[in-house]
């Protein structure tokens, strides 16, 4: 049976939950921001409220994946929760197949973030002088593009938990005192997740059914 130190599990969580985040951002950005009709709509109800959360968002999503595509060490000295740090996580030499797959992915990744990485660097963790002040060009990049690199990150974790995932763990209805010696088992597989197929059910669609009916009960 394929298993994973409880260090890489860890590691493999943290990413996990960092990739979800991504997720539910994107979809948020998708559901409120796509829509004129939806745009006119909260522009009517919050316009400073909704367009700074919109930025925002974009924001938190570029140094999210920032994170993800860092190196396994900044400096030589500071380990990163990375998807490189997942792929120096693990024994080459008992998966090569894995470890060549998840390499590759991560080129991809890394290939076409690149404008993810200037917004990044230019604007949502940096101020670049040149920018603010008109002498540089604004860095950019689109809905598509992140689209394809959460996308890549998908594909990347789900590699990763085809080799490490155990379909017989049933984890519904037991105690958090069980699921936690479950969790600290040193011979736990990861539970398989297809990340493109999650359904938020506190998402952008909800919060635009409440400002609807608020605003139809008000004209009532």
């Amino acid at each position: 049976m394929n298993s994973t130190s409880k260090s890489t599990r860890e590691l493999y969580g943290n990413i996990r939950s960092e990739l979800i985040g991504i997720h539910y951002r994107l979809l948020l950005i998708r559901q409120l921001f796509s829509s004129q009709d939806t745009n006119d709509l909260l522009n009517k109800t919050a316009i400073r409220f909704f367009n700074t959360l919109k930025w925002d968002l974009l924001n938190t999503i570029s140094i999210s994946i920032s994170r993800l595509t860092d190196s396994a060490k900044s400096f030589n000295k500071y380990n990163n929760a990375s998807l490189q740090q997942l792929i120096s996580s693990l024994d080459s030499i008992s998966y090569p197949e894995l470890f060549r797959s998840l390499r590759n992915i991560l080129a991809q990744i890394k290939a076409k973030s690149s404008r993810i990485e200037d917004w990044r660097k230019k604007w949502a963790a940096h101020r670049d002088l040149d920018v603010v002040h008109g002498s540089a060009p604004e860095p950019v990049t689109s809905l598509n593009e992140i689209n394809e690199v959460v996308s890549l990150m998908g594909k990347f974790l789900n590699e990763f938990e085809d080799v490490f995932q155990d379909g017989e763990i049933n984890l519904y209805g037991k105690s958090d005192t069980e699921v936690k010696d479950i969790a600290d088992n040193e011979q736990l597989r990861i539970k398989h997740e297809f990340y493109e197929n999650m359904i938020f059910p506190d998402d952008g669609n909800t919060i635009v059914e409440i400002i609807k009916q608020a605003k139809s009960s008000k004209n009532n």
